[in-house]
Protein backbone atom coordinates (compact mmCIF):
# COMPACT_ATOMS: atom_id res chain seq x y z
CA UNK A 1 0.00 0.00 0.00
CA UNK A 2 2.73 2.18 0.56
CA UNK A 3 4.59 1.64 -2.55
CA UNK A 4 0.97 2.24 -4.36
CA UNK A 5 0.02 5.72 -2.13
CA UNK A 6 3.73 7.13 -1.90
CA UNK A 7 5.34 6.28 -4.41
CA UNK A 8 8.57 9.29 -4.40
CA UNK A 9 8.37 7.80 -0.58
CA UNK A 10 9.98 4.21 -0.91
CA UNK A 11 13.61 5.13 -2.24
CA UNK A 12 14.52 8.12 -0.27
CA UNK A 13 18.09 7.69 -1.73
CA UNK A 14 18.09 10.39 -4.44
CA UNK A 15 17.07 12.99 -1.85
CA UNK A 16 19.85 11.49 0.42
CA UNK A 17 22.43 11.48 -1.93
CA UNK A 18 21.95 15.13 -2.70
CA UNK A 19 21.77 16.05 0.92
CA UNK A 20 25.15 14.94 1.90
CA UNK A 21 26.82 16.23 -1.19
CA UNK A 22 26.55 19.32 0.38
CA UNK A 23 28.55 17.89 3.44
CA UNK A 24 31.78 17.89 1.75
CA UNK A 25 31.35 21.16 0.66
CA UNK A 26 30.37 22.53 4.05
CA UNK A 27 33.69 21.56 5.32
CA UNK A 28 35.83 22.03 2.61
CA UNK A 29 34.47 26.02 2.51
CA UNK A 30 36.74 25.76 6.37
CA UNK A 31 39.65 24.78 4.91
CA UNK A 32 42.54 27.53 4.10
CA UNK A 33 42.88 26.81 0.52
CA UNK A 34 39.32 25.26 -0.14
CA UNK A 35 38.52 23.90 -3.42
CA UNK A 36 36.86 25.20 -6.30
CA UNK A 37 34.67 22.22 -6.56
CA UNK A 38 33.21 22.66 -3.17
CA UNK A 39 30.43 25.47 -5.28
CA UNK A 40 30.13 22.94 -7.52
CA UNK A 41 28.76 20.33 -5.24
CA UNK A 42 26.70 22.94 -3.27
CA UNK A 43 24.70 23.52 -6.83
CA UNK A 44 24.48 20.07 -7.75
CA UNK A 45 23.10 19.49 -4.29
CA UNK A 46 20.54 22.39 -4.88
CA UNK A 47 19.04 20.85 -8.09
CA UNK A 48 18.82 17.66 -6.97
CA UNK A 49 16.83 18.88 -4.15
CA UNK A 50 14.68 21.00 -6.20
CA UNK A 51 14.09 17.72 -8.92
CA UNK A 52 12.85 15.68 -5.67
CA UNK A 53 10.50 18.67 -4.80
CA UNK A 54 9.29 18.91 -8.31
CA UNK A 55 8.78 14.99 -8.82
CA UNK A 56 7.10 15.15 -5.05
CA UNK A 57 4.61 17.71 -5.97
CA UNK A 58 4.15 15.70 -9.67
CA UNK A 59 3.72 12.42 -8.12
CA UNK A 60 1.75 12.89 -4.95
CA UNK A 61 0.70 9.63 -5.11
CA UNK A 62 -2.80 7.51 -6.04
CA UNK A 63 -5.84 9.58 -4.47
CA UNK A 64 -3.96 10.48 -1.29
CA UNK A 65 -5.90 11.50 1.62
CA UNK A 66 -6.11 15.26 2.23
CA UNK A 67 -3.54 15.61 5.11
CA UNK A 68 -1.26 13.59 3.72
CA UNK A 69 -1.30 15.73 0.44
CA UNK A 70 -1.30 19.16 2.55
CA UNK A 71 1.84 16.97 4.71
CA UNK A 72 3.24 16.69 0.97
CA UNK A 73 3.05 20.10 -0.26
CA UNK A 74 4.11 21.37 2.64
CA UNK A 75 7.38 18.91 2.40
CA UNK A 76 8.29 20.40 -0.95
CA UNK A 77 7.82 23.71 -0.25
CA UNK A 78 10.72 22.81 2.39
CA UNK A 79 13.05 21.11 0.13
CA UNK A 80 12.40 24.22 -2.60
CA UNK A 81 13.74 26.60 0.38
CA UNK A 82 16.39 24.17 1.35
CA UNK A 83 17.32 24.03 -2.24
CA UNK A 84 17.24 27.79 -2.48
CA UNK A 85 19.55 28.45 0.47
CA UNK A 86 22.12 25.89 -1.00
CA UNK A 87 22.18 27.49 -4.10
CA UNK A 88 22.90 31.03 -1.82
CA UNK A 89 26.06 28.67 0.05
CA UNK A 90 27.54 28.34 -3.56
CA UNK A 91 27.68 32.18 -3.97
CA UNK A 92 28.58 33.50 -0.56
CA UNK A 93 32.58 33.66 0.28
CA UNK A 94 34.48 30.81 1.98
CA UNK A 95 33.77 30.15 5.41
CA UNK A 96 37.36 30.38 6.74
CA UNK A 97 37.16 34.44 5.66
CA UNK A 98 33.42 35.54 6.41
CA UNK A 99 31.82 34.88 9.98
CA UNK A 100 28.14 35.68 7.97
CA UNK A 101 29.06 32.72 5.32
CA UNK A 102 29.95 30.56 8.21
CA UNK A 103 26.66 31.01 10.33
CA UNK A 104 24.48 30.47 7.16
CA UNK A 105 26.02 27.64 6.06
CA UNK A 106 26.13 26.30 9.47
CA UNK A 107 22.24 27.33 9.77
CA UNK A 108 21.45 25.17 6.60
CA UNK A 109 23.57 22.35 7.36
CA UNK A 110 21.58 22.39 10.71
CA UNK A 111 18.24 21.82 8.26
CA UNK A 112 20.22 19.68 6.09
CA UNK A 113 20.54 17.52 8.58
CA UNK A 114 16.99 17.18 10.22
CA UNK A 115 15.92 16.67 6.81
CA UNK A 116 18.72 13.65 6.62
CA UNK A 117 17.12 12.21 9.36
CA UNK A 118 13.49 12.86 8.36
CA UNK A 119 14.50 10.85 4.95
CA UNK A 120 16.23 8.35 7.34
CA UNK A 121 13.68 7.44 9.75
CA UNK A 122 11.93 4.61 7.39
CA UNK A 123 15.47 2.93 6.89
CA UNK A 124 16.08 2.40 10.73
CA UNK A 125 11.81 0.66 10.99
CA UNK A 126 12.15 -2.87 11.71
CA UNK A 127 16.04 -3.14 11.36
CA UNK A 128 17.97 -6.13 12.84
CA UNK A 129 20.99 -6.25 14.96
CA UNK A 130 23.40 -7.25 11.49
CA UNK A 131 21.82 -4.19 9.19
CA UNK A 132 21.91 -1.49 12.09
CA UNK A 133 25.94 -3.29 13.02
CA UNK A 134 26.34 -2.53 9.49
CA UNK A 135 25.18 1.14 9.13
CA UNK A 136 27.38 2.04 12.57
CA UNK A 137 30.41 1.07 10.53
CA UNK A 138 29.55 2.46 7.74
CA UNK A 139 28.97 5.84 10.18
CA UNK A 140 31.95 6.06 12.17
CA UNK A 141 34.80 4.89 8.74
CA UNK A 142 33.02 7.97 7.26
CA UNK A 143 33.82 10.58 9.67
CA UNK A 144 37.22 8.53 10.27
CA UNK A 145 37.58 9.80 6.76
CA UNK A 146 36.22 13.38 7.90
CA UNK A 147 38.69 13.97 10.15
CA UNK A 148 41.76 12.34 8.50
CA UNK A 149 40.59 15.03 5.33
CA UNK A 150 39.82 18.39 7.85
CA UNK A 151 41.62 18.01 10.97
CA UNK A 152 45.68 18.80 10.28
CA UNK A 153 46.41 17.19 13.49
CA UNK A 154 45.00 14.07 12.59
CA UNK A 155 48.23 12.15 10.00
CA UNK A 156 46.69 8.90 9.58
CA UNK A 157 43.42 7.34 8.97
CA UNK A 158 43.28 4.89 11.93
CA UNK A 159 43.40 7.82 14.13
CA UNK A 160 40.77 9.33 12.46
CA UNK A 161 38.71 6.45 12.75
CA UNK A 162 39.71 6.39 16.37
CA UNK A 163 38.52 10.19 16.90
CA UNK A 164 35.24 9.32 15.36
CA UNK A 165 34.98 6.66 17.68
CA UNK A 166 35.45 8.35 21.00
CA UNK A 167 33.70 11.37 19.50
CA UNK A 168 30.85 8.80 18.52
CA UNK A 169 30.39 7.29 21.84
CA UNK A 170 31.45 10.83 23.91
CA UNK A 171 34.18 8.99 25.45
CA UNK A 172 37.01 12.01 25.03
CA UNK A 173 40.02 10.17 26.40
CA UNK A 174 42.28 13.12 25.38
CA UNK A 175 45.13 11.05 23.23
CA UNK A 176 43.66 12.76 20.22
CA UNK A 177 41.57 16.13 19.92
CA UNK A 178 39.97 18.07 17.11
CA UNK A 179 42.32 21.09 16.24
CA UNK A 180 40.82 23.11 13.93
CA UNK A 181 37.53 25.11 13.90
CA UNK A 182 36.13 22.85 10.90
CA UNK A 183 37.10 19.70 12.86
CA UNK A 184 35.41 20.98 15.97
CA UNK A 185 32.09 21.87 13.63
CA UNK A 186 32.75 18.27 12.18
CA UNK A 187 32.59 16.79 15.92
CA UNK A 188 29.29 18.08 16.26
CA UNK A 189 27.95 16.93 13.86
CA UNK A 190 29.45 13.93 14.77
CA UNK A 191 28.38 13.38 18.19
CA UNK A 192 24.67 14.03 17.17
CA UNK A 193 24.27 11.32 14.46
CA UNK A 194 27.31 8.86 15.69
CA UNK A 195 25.94 8.56 19.24
CA UNK A 196 22.42 8.03 17.79
CA UNK A 197 23.91 5.11 15.49
CA UNK A 198 25.62 3.77 18.62
CA UNK A 199 22.49 3.87 20.63
CA UNK A 200 20.40 2.24 18.43
CA UNK A 201 22.82 -0.86 18.02
CA UNK A 202 22.88 -0.84 21.70
CA UNK A 203 18.93 -0.71 22.61
CA UNK A 204 18.93 -3.68 19.67
CA UNK A 205 21.46 -5.54 21.86
CA UNK A 206 19.27 -5.46 25.45
CA UNK A 207 15.94 -5.80 23.52
CA UNK A 208 17.41 -8.62 22.23
CA UNK A 209 18.09 -10.54 25.80
CA UNK A 210 14.51 -9.02 26.68
CA UNK A 211 12.98 -10.58 23.94
CA UNK A 212 14.87 -14.28 24.96
CA UNK A 213 13.34 -13.85 28.64
CA UNK A 214 10.13 -12.85 27.22
CA UNK A 215 10.16 -16.03 25.31
CA UNK A 216 11.17 -18.14 27.79
CA UNK A 217 8.90 -16.92 30.75
CA UNK A 218 6.07 -17.40 27.59
CA UNK A 219 7.38 -20.97 27.14
CA UNK A 220 6.48 -21.68 31.14
CA UNK A 221 3.61 -20.16 30.96
CA UNK A 222 1.62 -22.08 28.38
CA UNK A 223 3.54 -25.42 29.29
CA UNK A 224 1.96 -24.94 32.88
CA UNK A 225 -1.20 -24.28 30.93
CA UNK A 226 -0.95 -27.42 28.93
CA UNK A 227 -0.11 -29.41 32.39
CA UNK A 228 -3.66 -28.18 33.67
CA UNK A 229 -5.63 -28.81 30.50
CA UNK A 230 -4.13 -32.45 30.79
CA UNK A 231 -4.75 -32.66 34.18
CA UNK A 232 -8.42 -31.96 33.58
CA UNK A 233 -8.69 -33.63 30.77
CA UNK A 234 -7.73 -36.82 32.75
CA UNK A 235 -10.50 -36.53 35.84
CA UNK A 236 -13.01 -35.57 33.19
CA UNK A 237 -12.19 -39.30 31.39
CA UNK A 238 -12.57 -40.48 35.16
CA UNK A 239 -15.50 -39.30 36.05
CA UNK A 240 -17.39 -40.59 32.75
CA UNK A 241 -15.97 -43.93 33.59
CA UNK A 242 -16.99 -43.93 36.71
CA UNK A 243 -20.68 -42.89 35.68
CA UNK A 244 -20.74 -45.63 32.98
CA UNK A 245 -19.86 -48.20 35.67
CA UNK A 246 -22.19 -47.57 38.36
CA UNK A 247 -25.60 -49.26 38.46
CA UNK A 248 -28.57 -48.11 37.18
CA UNK A 249 -30.75 -45.79 39.62
CA UNK A 250 -33.94 -47.72 40.49
CA UNK A 251 -37.39 -46.00 40.05
CA UNK A 252 -39.37 -44.54 43.27
CA UNK A 253 -41.33 -46.96 45.34
CA UNK A 254 -45.31 -46.22 45.17
CA UNK A 255 -46.32 -49.56 47.69
CA UNK A 256 -48.81 -48.33 50.43
CA UNK A 257 -50.06 -45.41 48.85
CA UNK A 258 -54.10 -44.56 48.03
CA UNK A 259 -54.84 -43.79 44.53
CA UNK A 260 -56.05 -40.88 43.79
CA UNK A 261 -59.41 -40.48 42.71
CA UNK A 262 -59.90 -39.11 39.16
CA UNK A 263 -61.77 -35.51 39.52
CA UNK A 264 -64.76 -35.92 38.73
CA UNK A 265 -65.81 -33.90 35.57
CA UNK A 266 -69.47 -35.13 35.01
CA UNK A 267 -72.24 -32.39 34.39
CA UNK A 268 -74.03 -31.70 37.21
CA UNK A 269 -71.14 -32.85 40.09
CA UNK A 270 -71.07 -29.81 42.88
CA UNK A 271 -67.18 -28.69 44.35
CA UNK A 272 -66.55 -29.98 47.75
CA UNK A 273 -67.68 -27.73 50.70
CA UNK A 274 -64.55 -25.44 51.75
CA UNK A 275 -63.63 -26.78 55.58
CA UNK A 276 -65.46 -24.55 58.52
CA UNK A 277 -68.83 -24.35 56.41
CA UNK A 278 -71.99 -25.92 56.90
CA UNK A 279 -73.35 -28.55 54.06
CA UNK A 280 -75.97 -27.64 52.44
CA UNK A 281 -78.97 -29.60 52.27
CA UNK A 282 -80.06 -30.69 48.32
CA UNK A 283 -83.18 -29.11 48.23
CA UNK A 284 -81.96 -25.22 48.88
CA UNK A 285 -79.21 -25.50 46.71
CA UNK A 286 -82.12 -26.37 43.99
CA UNK A 287 -84.29 -24.07 45.22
Amino acid sequence: MLHLRFPHLVSPWPMLMALAASIPAFYDSLLPTPESWAESLYVLSALMVWLSAWSTRRTPGAAPRRGRRQRLLHEGGADVALGAALLVCAALPPSHASRAALAWRLVVALVTLARVLMLSKPLFARTGLARLLAMAAAVLGLCGIGYYWIDPEVTTLSDGLWLAFTTAATVGYGDLVPSSTASRIFSMFVVLLGYGVLSLVTASIAAMFVDTQERQVERDILRGLHTEIASLRQEIVELRTALDAAPPAAPPATAGLAPQPAADTAQGARPAPARGLPRQPADETRA
